[in-house]
C-alpha cells in the first residue's frame, strides 16, 4: 500500500512539469512560421513581400529550422540533375567524374558558391561574388549550346523545390505558404540574376507573388522531367561516382546498405534514369518508421534550436590574404581549417596531404575546375557590376 501511495505521489509531481514542457515545446517550436504568418497573413498580402523580406525567412529555414534536412535536399537536387542524360553526358565528356578526388571537388565547388549565395543577402559582396563566379563557370557552355537554357531553369528549379518536398517527407513540420512565397521570390530573382529565361513558363513575368511563381514553375519542372528523364549510361555512371563520395569515409561493410537507402529516396522515374535496382522492401519501411519517430520526437519533445547554436557553414571573416574556410563536408575535406576536433572525428582529415585539399581556405574567384583558377574576372566584373546597382525586387504588378 505505501509503495503504491509513493509511486501515485511521484506520478502526481511529475505530471504537471511534463505537461508545461509539452506546452513550453509546442508554443517555441512555431514561433518563427507564427511570425513570418503574422507579418503576411494572407495570400492577397504575398505580392506586398520584397527581396529584403523574403531572405532572412529562407536563412531561418536553412539555418535554424531543418538544417539537416535542407543540407541533405541540396546535395540531392545536384544528384537529381544527374537523371538528366544532356547534363550527366557533359559531366562525363568534361572528365570532372573521372577520379573521386575531381567528382568531389566539384561536389565542393558547388556546395561553397551555393552557400555563400543562399546565405548571404542578395545585395552582399560575398553573394554577387558567388553568382558572378557561377555564372562565368556556366556560360562558356551555355554559348556552345552543350548546357541548354532548359537544362539551367530545371537546375534551379530543384534548388527550390527539393528544400521543400523533402521537409515535407522528412521533417517535423511542412514549410508554410509564406515561407514558400519567400523561397519562391528569392529563387525568381536568381533567375533573372543568373540570367536564365522564364519564357517556357506559362505565365512568364505575369505572376502576382512569390507562391505564384513556385507554382507555374514546379508545373514545368514536373513536365520537363517527364520529358526529359530518360535511362542512360552516363546517368549511371555519373551517379554511381557522385554516392562513391558519399560513401568514401564509411566501412566498406556499410556501402551496399547505404546504396540501398539511397534508391529508396529515389522516385520510380528517377531510380529507372539511373538504371538503380529498386530498393528492398524492408530498407523503405524501416526508413519510413525512423522518419516518423524522428518527426514525433523534434516536435514534440525539442526545444528549437536557439540562434546561437545556428547551423554555420563557412567563416563569417576572411584570413590575412583573403580567403574562407568552410565548415562542413562529406568525403574530401575541401577548404576545412585543420582543427584537433576534425582528427578526433576521424577520415580524411584536413592538412594530412599538404595543400591537396586547400586547407588554407578559399576565394570566391577561384572555385571551379583547377584549369580555370584565376581565371574570368573580366567576365564576373560584368556581373558584379550589374548586380551591385540592382533595386529591391518583388512579383507585384
Amino acid at each position: 500500500m505505501m509503495d503504491f501511495a509513493c509511486r501515485w505521489l511521484w506520478t502526481m509531481c511529475l505530471i504537471p512539469p511534463a505537461l508545461s514542457y509539452l506546452v513550453i515545446v509546442r508554443a517555441l517550436r512555431y514561433k518563427l512560421r507564427d511570425a513570418a504568418t503574422k507579418k503576411i497573413p494572407s495570400r492577397p498580402l504575398f505580392a506586398s513581400m520584397t527581396l529584403e523580406d523574403a531572405f532572412p525567412i529562407q536563412l531561418q529555414l536553412a539555418e535554424l529550422e531543418f538544417p539537416t534536412v535542407f543540407s541533405g535536399s541540396v546535395f540531392f537536387a545536384l544528384f537529381k540533375t544527374y537523371g538528366i542524360p544532356s547534363i550527366s553526358r557533359l559531366l562525363t565528356k568534361t572528365g570532372q567524374l573521372s577520379s573521386s578526388a575531381t567528382a568531389s571537388k566539384r561536389a565542393a565547388d558547388t556546395g561553397v558558391i551555393l552557400t555563400e549565395v543562399v546565405l548571404h543577402p542578395p545585395n552582399s559582396p560575398r553573394a554577387i561574388e558567388g553568382i558572378a563566379r557561377m555564372n562565368f563557370l556556366h556560360d562558356r557552355y551555355r554559348k556552345s549550346g552543350k548546357i541548354t537554357d532548359d537544362d539551367m531553369l530545371y537546375t534551379l528549379s530543384l534548388f527550390l523545390l527539393e528544400p521543400i518536398r523533402w521537409t515535407k517527407r522528412f521533417d517535423w513540420r511542412e514549410v508554410s505558404d509564406v515561407e514558400r512565397c519567400a523561397m519562391g521570390l528569392y529563387w525568381r530573382w536568381m533567375a533573372d540574376a543568373m540570367d536564365i529565361p522564364l519564357d517556357a513558363l506559362g505565365s512568364a513575368g505575369k505572376w502576382k507573388d512569390g507562391l505564384d511563381f513556385l507554382e507555374d514553375l514546379e508545373t514545368w519542372s514536373l513536365r520537363y522531367e517527364i520529358d526529359t528523364m530518360k535511362p542512360a549510361d552516363c546517368n549511371e555512371t555519373v551517379a554511381k561516382h557522385t554516392i562513391d563520395i558519399a560513401l568514401h569515409n564509411l566501412p566498406k561493410m556499410l556501402h551496399r546498405a547505404i546504396f540501398d537507402i539511397v534508391s529508396s529516396l529515389l522516385d520510380l522515374r528517377l531510380r529507372t534514369a539511373m538504371k538503380f535496382a529498386e530498393p528492398a522492401s524492408i530498407t523503405v519501411v524501416m526508413l519510413d518508421l525512423l522518419v516518423d519517430i524522428r518527426r514525433m520526437i523534434v516536435r514534440h519533445l525539442f526545444l528549437p534550436r536557439p540562434y546561437f547554436l545556428r547551423q554555420r557553414w563557412f567563416s563569417d571573416e576572411p584570413t590575412i590574404d583573403g580567403r574562407y574556410h568552410f565548415a562542413q563536408y562529406i568525403a574530401h575535406p575541401w577548404y576545412i581549417k585543420p582543427t584537433w576536433s576534425k582528427r578526433i572525428v576521424g577520415g580524411a582529415v584536413p592538412g594530412d596531404e599538404g595543400d591537396k585539399y586547400c586547407p588554407h581556405g578559399y576565394k570566391i574567384a577561384e572555385l571551379g575546375p583547377q584549369n580555370l583558377c584565376g581565371k574570368g574576372d573580366v567576365e564576373m566584373d560584368q556581373t558584379r557590376r550589374r548586380l551591385a546597382s540592382g533595386c529591391p525586387f518583388r512579383l507585384a504588378r
